[in-house]
């Protein structure tokens, strides 16, 4: 049986990730295949998912006090707590979605590094993640792109989440960080072969429907040989 691919969909808070991740697991299942769907961080699922849900809610105290190597060993951990269940549902043929992965943490963490730092965090964050928990490379990433200033008013219409009693978590809340990582993600999407971008919005700022961003979604897929 042939190994199936990991497809990871990227983009700061409140791009749509999950929503496209439903749609492209519909898209996928309609298709004829079997697909296994991960949402990172995984707050009821694993251990360290429970201690990134503390640290959003600033339980851990605030952010911009905590290292960014530790958050970073955090989410990597998440991953790994689910990397059997991953290679299992790719082993049995399935198509692995993930919403966020190693891409997020290596956002995330360099938007909370100081410049000259950064470098050296990522590659702390790749030799963890790729190299000692030994974590498969994405087939694909697709990476949502939004500005911050209409991400954080997506994120005000959020649902209540179960890790936090606040409308926005503190880095959701935090414009600066959003930005900055909004920035780290342009970086890696410029500079990564396996990244597709996918524009959220039209050249004059106005927000594009879930179904057009859905079609560009199938598109790249279908330019990897993935669909």
């Amino acid at each position: 049986m042939k190994r199936g691919p990991l497809i990871a969909i990227e983009g700061i808070d409140g791009t749509g990730k999950g929503t496209q991740a439903q749609l492209l697991k519909q898209a996928l299942t309609r298709a004829g295949r079997k697909v296994a769907l991960f949402s990172f961080p995984a707050y009821e699922r694993t251990l360290a998912g429970a201690l990134i849900g503390a640290y959003l809610d600033g339980r851990m105290g605030p952010p911009r006090q905590i290292d960014s190597r530790f958050t970073a060993v955090l989410y990597a951990l998440d991953r790994f707590e689910l990397k059997s269940a991953i290679e299992k549902a790719r082993d049995a043929g399935s198509v692995v979605l993930c919403d966020r992965y190693v891409g997020s943490n290596l956002a995330h963490q360099s938007a909370r590094t100081p410049p000259g730092e950064r470098q050296a965090l990522r590659r702390m964050i790749e030799k963890l993640e790729f190299g000692l928990f030994g974590l498969p490379r994405a087939d694909l990433v697709v990476y949502l792109d939004m500005p911050d200033a209409l991400a954080q008013e997506r994120i005000r219409l959020k649902a209540a989440r179960g890790y936090t009693r606040k409308q926005m978590d503190e880095l959701e809340a935090d414009r600066a960080h959003l930005r900055a990582a909004l920035g780290e993600y342009r970086r890696q999407a410029k500079k990564s072969p396996g990244w597709r971008r996918v524009a959220t919005v039209t050249r004059d700022g106005s927000p594009r429907s879930r179904e057009d961003i859905h079609a560009d979604v199938l598109k790249a897929l279908r330019e990897k040989r993935l669909l």
